[in-house]
């Protein structure tokens, strides 16, 4: 399977520093993977029952949550490691800094190497021509 893609006309602002219209590549978005459909073909590829993966997965999530809270850094075999860091305003002198200066926090994500081999070997096709073979107009 493949990543798909449309190519859709878009205004850009050009290294001239003036608007443009240029064709772009744009990742056609699907809905999220719902938590209850992945934790039922996680069942299905390992031997514990339904409630016993949810039950893994929600502490995991807790787990995960806390130790981000606190500042840790936390890997996850082969999918790679989640980060705390936060963006904070400057000041003049180290008195005026404190937590308030603190504007935005976000997780940072590393990829494990077998994850980013993966991302290296995805490939990608234009949805408009799937769909034009699918519909026979070849």
């Amino acid at each position: 399977m493949a990543i798909p893609y449309r190519k859709v006309r878009r205004k850009i602002i050009g290294p001239d520093r003036k608007q443009h219209e240029a064709w772009v590549l744009k990742q056609v978005d699907y809905p999220p993977i719902k938590f209850e459909d992945f934790v039922k073909e996680c069942v299905m590829s390992q031997q514990v029952s339904e409630s016993q993966m949810k039950g893994i997965a929600s502490a995991m999530s807790n787990r995960l949550r806390h130790y981000l809270e606190l500042g840790h850094s936390v890997q996850i075999e082969g999918v790679g490691t989640l980060k705390p860091v936060f963006n904070a305003e400057s000041a003049e002198t180290p008195e005026e800094l404190d937590a308030q200066n603190i504007r935005t926090v976000k997780v940072r994500f590393f990829p494990h190497k077998e994850f980013q081999d993966s991302l290296r070997k995805m490939e990608f096709v234009d949805l408009d021509t799937l769909n034009e073979k699918e519909d026979g107009n070849d």
